[in-house]
């Protein structure tokens, strides 16, 4: 079925892939993004809106008329990131799409959330003491983001992933809650075609798969 996709940060290492593929979906695609100019593919399909992840107004004219979102605005890995600008983000995301009511959103993440439905292993444990004693601040915007999913009425999929990484896309993604053998390396390219997949599918809504390759 094609949509009207939007995409916020559509010019990072995975969002451009994500435009890529919803592209090729046939889905029509707005990338919002915060300097329009790092957008150099023309398309029919495609719409470039500059703005701002925390402007209420900015982003609920942008969600007017989609059919679903995905976000792929990175959190700095830093020990000295202080910011917590995505989920401020995620606030003004989800105010938008319900002013729209806009249902659909696939998001991205990391196993250091936990999610109920988690195996114990080492995907699912390691993630999130290496994440506490490295990126304490990151760690701790990650599990404020996925908490404001869980309490929104949306549809959302929050996907899961440790180590992205610039390799080859293979349309060969594994996924699982700890319980399935998976290296966890995996392409940015497979990891932004997985979350355009999700948009056709309701089997990991209100759900965090863990993927890999």
């Amino acid at each position: 079925m094609f949509m009207n996709v939007i995409i916020f940060g559509a010019t990072g290492g995975i969002g451009k892939w994500a435009v890529k593929h919803a592209l090729q979906s046939g889905h029509h695609v707005t990338a919002y993004v915060r300097n329009a100019q790092k957008i150099t593919e023309t398309n029919q399909n495609l719409t470039v809106i500059q703005g701002n992840i925390c402007d209420q107004q900015e982003m609920t004219t942008a969600l007017s008329g989609q059919d679903a979102a995905v976000w792929c605005v990175g959190i700095p890995m830093k020990k000295s990131y202080q910011k917590m600008e995505s989920l401020e983000g995620h606030k003004t995301l989800i105010k938008a799409m319900e002013a729209n009511q806009v249902k659909r959103l696939v998001d991205w993440g990391t196993p250091s959330v936990h999610f109920e439905q988690d195996k114990k292993s080492l995907i699912t444990v390691v993630p999130g003491i290496m994440a506490g004693l490295l990126f304490p601040q990151a760690k701790k915007e990650m599990l404020a983001i996925a908490k404001v999913l869980r309490e929104s009425n949306l549809d959302w999929t929050l996907v899961r992933f440790t180590a992205p990484k610039n390799t080859c896309y293979t349309g060969n993604v594994k996924v699982g809650f700890g319980d399935t053998k998976m290296n966890v390396s995996i392409s940015r390219e497979d990891i932004g075609a997985f979350m355009i997949k999700m948009l056709d599918s309701d089997t990991y809504i209100h759900s965090m798969p863990i993927i890999g390759s």
